[in-house]
């Protein structure tokens, strides 16, 4: 044990090493801000910040303020409104609890705060741990300015990202609010220019038209699940706004932002029918859960919960996700904004779903149980249909093919998942740089989705067991190949997308190709056969199977809607 004697740090020094904590960089002190703004019942939060919040981030709000008293305590560590005993640490309701963020923030800046509940109002500023207050103007609410992040610890403005990532963060993190708090108004200015305003009157959808633009918005999809435990709403964005990483899945918990990795997973998993392997899902979700299951101690900022019920949720989440892409016709619409009517934005700030004019097409109009009736062939590639409604379809015949023979191979999965061996020797030939790969790890991986490995000389491997229903649906070696070269490709891989790796390519290989003409009955066999898939949109790839004019969207395009 160290013989130096044991001290107590500083006020100073302490609130500098909590500040290490939670204040990571200028969006973290915008967190903080605008929960103790939210905390106070404000119905308009101000944003403005400069230099990517390295020289001033202001946060105004219009809520309950502060007397002298409040004020001066407001800054002092672990002191707090929002918790009074050890109970209410375990039913936490409100968002600033850790009474640590202005102090925190207060040790490593210069910070201004107003504050007034009507009356009359006060400003406290504080520098180097210096506190001076006087009386100011009574506009109830709170203003907080802070100046000069991180001017006294070099090391952590150092390592602070260029000005256009740490400003995308700042506004990243204000975006995030804005859509879990649709019924309060949030102003963003960036260097004295506004980025968005939303109007407060408690429209998700009309927030993320705001922020993500029209055509994001008439292509989302809402959802909603009602448990005695847990209630979610939000929205699903169809597959052709899907993103190429997974920073576009927003989950809020009882308002708190946060990252919930499981929940996650089971969105992405539910999304997988209908995405190529290299995109993700945009989705806008917030749940309402009982504060006595969540644990939102886990991680020092609060970015990361703990849900007592997550198993049962996921469950839920997953079938709930499922049932309304079922429910929808996902067939692309070509030149979705052209040939449709421009949006009404008046309905959009005052409807929750969309609205068109009434002779108009919405995806969500559209009857999710088609009758196709195939009437031609386009260059030996394209088939040629027509609804009942007047409306027509051209459907890759390849992409349908894939689709019918991918759902086959996996219900032929189900059935059969029991190993056996090959009639007939396999041999796997890798090279040298290959064979070094095959490491036991790998051979244990495979081994787990039914296909057993054997060193066979110097540069091949035996296969001595694979997935019963292989032998009857697949090309036994070019099943076991694209295992291994998916999964040598990424060791992180799960089995079950392993799985699905191989069984998509295989679907590929074995489907109707490209200058391959068809009879009329031919390719009426293959769209009914689509129709009857569990998810007829998309090939195994996400590419979609189907494009589609409606009526109203011909006769536009043919001059005709007037008569």
């Amino acid at each position: 044990m160290s013989t130096k004697n044991i001290a107590v740090l500083s006020t100073l020094l302490s609130n500098m090493i909590a500040a290490g904590e939670v204040i990571e960089r200028p969006s973290s002190v915008i967190k903080e801000l605008i929960e103790n703004s939210i905390d106070a019942h404000s119905q308009r939060i101000e944003v403005h910040i400069l230099d990517a919040g390295r020289t001033r981030i202001e946060v105004m709000d219009d809520g309950d303020g502060m007397n002298q008293e409040n004020l001066l305590l407001s800054v002092l560590r672990h002191a707090t409104s929002k918790i009074e005993n050890e109970h209410d640490l375990f039913r936490i309701k409100t968002l600033g609890f850790r009474g640590e963020a202005l102090p925190s923030i207060a040790s490593v800046s210069h910070v201004t705060i107003a504050s007034s509940q009507g009356d009359v109002g006060y400003t406290l500023m504080i520098e180097e741990g210096t506190q001076t207050i006087q009386p100011s103007a009574a506009r109830k609410g709170t203003s907080i300015t802070v100046k000069d992040l991180f001017y006294n610890t070099p090391a952590r403005l150092k390592y602070l990202k260029n000005d256009y990532i740490e400003a995308s963060s700042c506004i990243d993190i204000v975006s995030k609010f804005a859509l879990a708090y649709p019924y309060i108004s949030f102003h963003l200015t960036v260097d004295e220019k506004i980025v968005f305003t939303t109007d407060g009157k408690g429209k998700t959808l009309s927030v993320i038209q705001t922020i993500f633009g029209h055509e994001v918005a008439t292509k989302m999809k809402k959802i909603e699940i009602n448990h005695p435990d847990f209630q979610m709403e939000g929205y699903l964005g169809l597959p052709d706004i899907s993103k190429s990483h997974r920073y576009h899945m927003y989950t809020f918990v009882n308002g708190r932002i946060v990252f919930m990795q499981k929940i996650n997973q089971t969105i992405i998993e539910a999304f997988k029918p209908y995405l190529p392997p290299v995109r993700y899902p945009f989705v806008i979700f917030s749940f309402v859960i009982e504060p006595s299951l969540l644990d939102v101690n886990v991680h020092p900022s609060k970015k990361e919960i703990r849900f007592s019920k997550e198993t049962l949720l996921k469950t839920i989440l997953f079938d709930a996700i499922s049932e309304q892409f079922k429910q929808t016709n996902l067939s692309v619409l070509p030149g979705f904004n052209a040939t449709l009517p421009s949006f009404n934005d008046s309905a959009i700030l005052a409807e929750e779903t969309p609205q068109y004019e009434q002779t108009s097409l919405n995806y969500e109009d559209i009857h999710p149980s088609l009758s196709l009736k195939v009437v031609g062939q386009l260059h030996a590639l394209y088939m040629i249909c027509e609804d009942g409604l007047g409306g027509m379809y051209v459907l890759d015949q390849h992409a349908v093919d894939e689709r019918i023979n991918y759902e086959k191979n996996l219900k032929l999965i189900k059935e059969n998942r029991h190993a056996l061996e090959p009639l007939i020797p396999i041999l796997i030939q890798v090279n040298a740089a290959t064979d070094k790969k095959m490491t036991e790890t790998v051979l244990t991986k495979l081994q787990s989705v039914g296909v057993t490995l054997v060193k066979f000389g110097a540069s091949a491997y035996k296969v001595e067991s694979l997935p019963s229903w292989t032998l009857a649906s697949v090309d036994p070696k070019f099943y076991v190949e694209q295992l291994l070269e998916q999964f040598l490709e990424n060791v992180h891989i799960e089995e079950d997308a392993l799985r699905l790796y191989a069984i998509a390519s295989k679907a590929c290989k074995t489907s109707i190709k490209a200058n391959e003409n068809l009879s009329l009955d031919a390719m009426q066999s293959l769209v009914d056969r689509l129709m009857l898939c569990d998810y007829p949109y998309s090939c195994p790839h996400g590419r979609p199977t189907m494009i589609q004019w409606s009526k109203f969207q011909l006769e536009k395009l043919f001059n005709r809607s007037g008569f």
